[in-house]
């Protein structure tokens, strides 16, 4: 059996997508939401590191434009501005790396 995909497939099988915090942007940020920003396993970091099926055992595990998203990101849920939050959640999603050092294995 022979399998035929295009680039835009390969795109879209490649992006990663961070559905659940997306999901809760679309309604009004409450208490619940500004006290899961405040941890780096339960902001938007901590989805793209269980997609990936990583983990981290310190801040460091991160690379320092993964580091300053994620501050920003909590920073604007704080602030229940949910336009900034989907902004800094679309540049979350678009870097290459969220890892320091990708070659590592950090499961």
């Amino acid at each position: 059996m022979r399998v035929f995909y295009t680039q835009k497939l390969d795109d879209i099988l490649g992006r990663i997508e961070l559905s659940d915090w997306r999901q809760r942007l679309q309604k009004p940020l409450g208490l619940i939401e500004h006290t899961l920003s405040d941890n780096w396993k339960s902001c938007a970091l901590g989805e793209r590191m269980r997609r990936e099926g990583k983990d981290i055992d310190k801040v460091k595990d991160l690379t320092p434009e993964a580091v300053k998203l994620g501050f920003a990101f909590a920073t604007a849920v704080k602030k229940r501005d949910s336009n900034e939050a989907l902004e800094i959640l679309e540049q979350i999603e678009k870097l290459p790396t969220i890892w320091r050092h990708p070659e590592e294995s950090l499961v």
